[in-house]
Order: C-alpha cells, then sequence, then structure tokens
C-alpha cells in the first residue's frame, strides 16, 4: 500500500515557539512513530498587492485543475494495476522514487526561478500539468488500445 502524506503549510518564524516546533512537539508526543519531514520553499517574487490579489483566484483554479488531473493519474494508475494485475512500487518523479522525492524535497531552480514573478512561476507549473494530462490521455489510448488487440487475438485462438 503507499504511504499517505499530508502536507502543512506554516508561517515562517524563527523561535524555539515556532509552528514547526510545536508541531513537531504534538505530533511527538501523540504519534511517536509519525516521521515528519521539513521542506522549505525560497522566498518568491510577490510584486504589487494589486497582483498579488489577481493572482490568489487564479491559483484557487490552477489548484482545483491540478488537483484534478493527480485525481485521473491516481485513478489511473489503479486501473491500469487492475487491469495488469501489476503493483505500482516503481512509480517516480524524475527518476526518483515518490517517497524520496516527497521527503527530500528541493526547490527547483532552474525550472522556476525564484526571480521570476509568480505569476510566471503559476502559469509554468499549469503548463506542465496540462502537458501531462495530454500525454497521459494518449498513453492510456495507445494502452487500451493495445489491451483490446490482445484480448482480439487471444478469442480468435
Amino acid at each position: 500500500m503507499a504511504s499517505r502524506y499530508w502536507m502543512v503549510s506554516l508561517s515562517v518564524q524563527n523561535s524555539a515557539t515556532s509552528p514547526w516546533g510545536k508541531v513537531q512537539e504534538q505530533i511527538s508526543r501523540n504519534a511517536f512513530d509519525t516521521p515528519l519531514y521539513h521542506f522549505n520553499i525560497p522566498n518568491l517574487r510577490v510584486g504589487t498587492l494589486d497582483s498579488l490579489l489577481a493572482l490568489g483566484d487564479d491559483i484557487l483554479k490552477s489548484n482545483s485543475y491540478i488537483e484534478g488531473v493527480s485525481h485521473k493519474i491516481r485513478r489511473q494508475i489503479e486501473e491500469l494495476e487492475r487491469v495488469s494485475g501489476a503493483e505500482s512500487n516503481a512509480l517516480t518523479v524524475d527518476g526518483v522514487p515518490v517517497d524520496s522525492y516527497l521527503t527530500r524535497f528541493v526547490w527547483d531552480e532552474a525550472r522556476y526561478p525564484t526571480m521570476s514573478p509568480l505569476r510566471d512561476i503559476v502559469d509554468g507549473i499549469h503548463s506542465q500539468v496540462s502537458k501531462i494530462e495530454d500525454d497521459l490521455k494518449v498513453i492510456c489510448y495507445c494502452f487500451f488500445f493495445v489491451i483490446g488487440d490482445v484480448v482480439s487475438v487471444y478469442h480468435v485462438n
């Protein structure tokens, strides 16, 4: 069974009573065997208040879209596992196992330069997810086309 992760965004404070410290303390007190992972998101260029407010609405839409695509991918993986009988232990993100990618996350400065406006970063992520969705459609079509051919050949013999 795949691991489940919760991602929590906390405000940045460098003190002993920081939100991260409080979360660590509470979880270690109540669930001592639960590992916690901390990853840093760099300071990004915010721009003007107007551009940030306008981007806020777009981020909600992008978040819904990206979440929908990720659910499609999950459902497709489950369907492929069901059809093929194989397990998805070999899933990777940029060649790294999913668990390692999540627990050792590092911001990709080359792909998402922190000096770029937030709008450009959000648009870049959105377009990459859109391309992934298109690729998924093509790959699934090809896979199920081949499965159909295999079933046809099986019934002929």
